[in-house]
């Protein structure tokens, strides 16, 4: 049967967090540096909030997978997780140089036991509020599950031989090199120790073939491509989904769909992540 949480039976950590303050142009320049991109003046990219009003990591109250202990993305004891897409609302521009409050809180905890063991539908609510009113509603969709045998691969993950270890010559329009510290680095912009995307031993034990390239880092790429194109995200959603995993280091390629949406392929064709903005 499936449990859905409610706000009354939630422990503490897990309850609505809230957070605070200005973003300068300043603050958009280590990620800009990190995409190569200059931001149009006076404004939040789409997707570039991400890396704003962050929650501070305090390394002593992390578990051995580099999870907040009792935070509110952290899977129970005994599970995994994966980061499954979300959507991103944008109702008018996220502007900089006013002040701005982000509140986190669980829309939907639903508890399920299927084939494989017990997992968890988790999505997280960030509303973002400039001079009283909403400018953003971000949804983030994960599902956390019983973690594999550290004896036996990912039934996901299985190694990839076509990956290269370095470029091997000039990068094609569209892709993107993915090395091993563009992960630790993405892993710092966005205040996230989980060991999976910067740690090789672990992600070894944990059936992957090198560090696992980021959910959010590779929706950035196509909100990115987006925005590159003059699509405007104001008034529309931007919807996305992490279809297949995928491991650096490696050559990943993010380009249209014949449905004007967005996808990136690995090396071998295969599609991670697709996206559209209605």
């Amino acid at each position: 049967m499936a449990g859905e949480d409610t706000p009354e039976n939630l422990p503490p950590g897990r309850m609505p967090t809230t957070r605070g303050g200005v973003i300068r142009s300043s603050d958009l320049e280590p990620l800009a540096a990190f995409l190569d991109r200059v931001p149009r003046p006076g404004i939040v990219p789409l997707c570039w909030h991400w890396c704003q009003l962050l929650d501070p990591v305090d390394p002593r109250l992390l578990d051995g997978d580099g999870f907040l202990i009792g935070g509110m993305a952290t899977p129970d004891r005994g599970m995994t997780r994966m980061f499954a897409g979300g959507r991103v609302h944008t109702l008018r521009p996220l502007r900089l140089d006013v002040e701005t409050t982000r509140t986190t809180r669980f829309s939907s905890v639903i508890s399920k036991k299927g084939r494989h063991g017990e997992f968890q539908l988790v999505t997280l609510t960030s509303t973002w509020v400039q001079e009283d009113q909403k400018a953003l509603v971000d949804e983030q969709d994960y599902v956390f599950t019983t973690a594999p045998s550290p004896s036996r691969p990912s039934v996901t993950d299985t190694p990839l031989t076509t990956q290269p270890t370095e470029p091997g010559g000039q990068l094609r329009p569209g892709q993107i090199y993915v090395s091993e510290p563009m992960l630790v680095a993405f892993s710092g912009l966005t205040a996230n120790p989980y060991r999976l995307h910067w740690d090789r031993d672990f992600c070894t034990r944990e059936g992957h073939p090198g560090l696992v390239i980021h959910g959010p880092l590779q929706a950035l790429w196509l909100a990115d491509e987006f925005t590159r194109r003059d699509v405007d995200g104001v008034g529309r959603t931007f919807s996305y989904r992490l279809t297949a995993p995928a491991t650096a280091p490696s050559v990943m390629t993010v380009d249209q769909t014949r449905d004007g949406g967005m996808e990136v392929r690995r090396s071998d064709g295969t599609v991670t992540a697709i996206a559209t903005l209605i």
